[in-house]
C-alpha cells in the first residue's frame, strides 16, 4: 500500500510538471510552440512516457484550460459571502486581481493567450465550480435581482462584461508590461487593484452608497 500510494504521488507529480512545461511553452510561443517532444524534453521525460499522462497535444492543452480556470473558479467559491451580492463582487475582483499578481504565467496562459478549447457540456460552461465566468454571472443577476445595478443596465452578461473587463484591464497591464516602467510611474499594485474594484462597484452601483458599503464589506475600505 505504501509503495502504491507512492507510485500515485510520483505520476501525480510529473502530471503537474508537464503542465507546468506545457503551460510555459503557450505563454513563450503560443499553440504551435506545443509538441509532445518538446514537453518531454522540458521535463526530462521520454515522449512515450508523456503518452501514459495524455493522448495527444489537444488532450493536454484542454487538461491544462481545466486545471487552471478550476483552480480560480475554486479561488471565487472560497470567498465570503457576506454583505450580498454587490460585495462579493468587489472581492471576486480583488481575487482575481491576486490571482493574476500571484500566478501571471497561469494568467497569461488563460486571459492572454490565443487558444480555443469548447467545454465538454453546457454542464461544464454553466458550472461555477469549473467556470469562473459562470459565478460571476450569477452574481450579477443575483444583484440585478436586487435593485442595486443602475436601471441603465438590463443585459446582466453585458454587466458581467463590463467588471471583468476592467479587472481585466489592470491585471493584464500588470503582467504584460516589459520595458514601460521607464515611460510611465506606475502606482503600486495594490492602489492599482484597489482603484480597479472601485471603479467596477461605481460602474454598475444603482447608488454611491451602495457601492460604497459594498466595498467597505468586500474589502473594508471606501474610496481608494
Amino acid at each position: 500500500m505504501i509503495i502504491a500510494a507512492r507510485r500515485e504521488r510520483e505520476r501525480n507529480e510529473l502530471r503537474e510538471k508537464i503542465l507546468a512545461a506545457a503551460r510555459t511553452l503557450m505563454v513563450e510561443g503560443g499553440m504551435e510552440a506545443v509538441t509532445m517532444r518538446e514537453v518531454a524534453r522540458r521535463v526530462e521525460y521520454s515522449p512515450a512516457a508523456l503518452y501514459q499522462h495524455f493522448a495527444d497535444k489537444e488532450t493536454l492543452i484542454a487538461e491544462l484550460c481545466r486545471h487552471d480556470f478550476e483552480d480560480l473558479a475554486g479561488v471565487m467559491l472560497s470567498l465570503s459571502q457576506e454583505g450580498g451580492p454587490m460585495a462579493m463582487l468587489g472581492r471576486m475582483g480583488k481575487a482575481y486581481l491576486d490571482f493574476a499578481r500571484d500566478y501571471p504565467e497561469h494568467y497569461r496562459f488563460m486571459f492572454l493567450t490565443p487558444k480555443d478549447v469548447p467545454p465538454e457540456s453546457e454542464e461544464e460552461r454553466n458550472d461555477p465550480a469549473r467556470n469562473a465566468y459562470a459565478f460571476l454571472h450569477a452574481l450579477v443577476e443575483e444583484a440585478m435581482a436586487a435593485g442595486l445595478v443602475k436601471d441603465d443596465f438590463q443585459d446582466s452578461h453585458e454587466v458581467a462584461q463590463l467588471v471583468w473587463a476592467i479587472v481585466h484591464g489592470t491585471a493584464a497591464l500588470a503582467v504584460c508590461r516589459p520595458g514601460t516602467d521607464s515611460w510611465v510611474e506606475f502606482r503600486p499594485w495594490e492602489v492599482r487593484a484597489r482603484a480597479a474594484v472601485y471603479a467596477g462597484c461605481h460602474s454598475i452601483a444603482r447608488t454611491q452608497e451602495i457601492a460604497d458599503a459594498a466595498l467597505e464589506a468586500a474589502l473594508g475600505e471606501g474610496k481608494p
